[in-house]
């Protein structure tokens, strides 16, 4: 084996640029593949904070008959006792705070142009604690001044010409189906990694809602905030268990959990990232034609050489071997490359990331995901592609080395 290996060797870098496309082909497919992983990796985790962080927490809870018809956010369907039941979640040790909401259907102008909104009215410090909505605030997450307040999301804002300090009319139906309509000071924009909030975020201090949804103590649900677990199947567990104790204690309540949540996110990302694997798919399938016909050319290009190594006792099992072996030198090396190529791309995406909201503009990619998206390191699937990598040159290999097996020694030997 050892003179086989030292023969394939020579041979690999007898014609070298050929050897180099083969490799480079290969190195790029497989590099793109550990970084393209990474990036949907890391793309999960931050879809799935974001939900977590500043949509819907760890926990939703509204009563069954609201969330029958939660499309038109109807205030007719209240948590009976909100006190009570935020006493209740409370005594799971895992939950870290909770806070009330009411959403409902308004119309915001600017005095020129109307927008129709989905708003939420919040209690602004009960609700910081909850979700991280405050942090991505520009201006201030409502204030102590006497008049009423809205928070915007900056691409709405910016679709009605308005800014921090400006006045804008928001227009509801109460509780009680009456239509009233105000002025609301915009004391701060979101900028935040959840696009749907950004375009079109609206919320309202619940002590204004009070007054102006004539609510008289409505609350449609609670959101839920539990300790942060570093493993997701963990997370969605700790919110899936809470959930099950909640509807068990109250079966007229309906409790979305993360997991619930969570587990629909995760098929979205799958059906997204199997586009991905085809792309990968051709590629390994372009390097294992390269492959292939690097070594069907050192065949042909090798007849007499081959009927030496035949007169001199070389079986023809020896010669199949050797060039599994060149195809197998290939394929290692292309895939050290390809895989320090995927750990810079990885390195790149992590301590950089990649800048979704400059480079896709408006486009709504279907994914929770705004800002800068990073990367993760995925060790396995590095391991993953340096395998697939090897497989697939011997795999190439397999085809031509048989045929240089099947030569006979004296039509090679007369071979010009």
């Amino acid at each position: 084996m050892g003179t086989l290996f030292k023969i394939a060797w020579r041979n690999v870098w007898r014609h070298g640029k050929r050897t180099a496309l083969t490799i480079i082909t290969m190195a790029f497919g497989l590099g793109l593949y550990i970084g393209m992983d990474s990036m949907l990796k890391g793309m999960d985790r931050s879809g799935l904070d974001n939900i977590i962080n500043l949509s819907d927490s760890s926990l939703r809870v509204s009563t069954k008959a609201y969330e029958e018809e939660r499309q038109s956010y109807p205030l007719d369907y209240g948590l009976p006792d909100p006190s009570a039941l935020e006493a209740f979640i409370a005594r799971d040790t895992l939950v870290e705070a909770t806070s009330v909401r009411t959403r409902f259907v308004g119309q915001l102008s600017n005095g020129v142009d109307s927008i129709p909104v989905l708003a939420v009215a919040v209690e602004p410090e009960r609700d910081a604690r909850v979700l991280m909505l405050a942090d991505f605030t520009e201006g201030s997450w409502f204030g102590n001044g006497g008049e009423r307040q809205v928070v915007l999301g900056f691409r709405l804002a910016a679709d009605l010409g308005l800014a921090v300090g400006d006045w804008v009319t928001l227009a509801a139906r109460t509780r009680y189906e009456a239509q009233n309509a105000d002025d609301f000071q915009v004391v701060g924009l979101i900028n935040s990694s959840e696009p749907s909030i950004n375009a079109s975020g609206v919320f309202v201090d619940m002590a204004d809602a009070e007054t102006f949804l004539e609510l008289d103590g409505l609350r449609t649900e609670i959101i839920v905030k539990m300790e942060r677990r570093v493993n997701l199947t963990d997370a969605m567990k700790d919110s899936d268990g809470l959930a099950v104790a909640i509807e068990a204690a109250y079966p007229a309540l309906d409790a979305q959990s993360f997991g619930d949540v969570g587990r629909q996110f995760l098929e979205l990302a799958k059906a997204k990232s199997k586009s991905i694997g085809m792309i990968i798919f051709i590629m390994m399938l372009i390097a294992g034609v390269g492959i292939a016909n690097t070594i069907l050319m050192s065949v042909y290009s090798r007849i007499r050489e081959i009927g030496v190594l035949r007169a001199f006792g070389f079986k023809p099992k020896d010669i199949s071997r050797l060039f599994l072996i060149e195809g197998g030198i290939i394929g290692c090396v292309g895939s050290l490359a390809g895989v320090l190529f995927g750990i810079g791309l990885d390195a790149y995406f992590i301590f950089v990331g990649f800048p979704v909201e400059s480079m896709m503009g408006e486009i709504d990619m279907g994914l929770p995901i705004w800002g800068n998206l990073y990367g993760e390191w995925n060790p396995d699937q590095m391991v993953v592609a340096a395998v697939v990598g090897v497989l697939v040159a011997l795999f190439s290999s397999r085809s031509p080395a048989r045929k240089a097996s099947r030569l006979e020694v004296t039509n090679a030997l007369r071979f010009v």
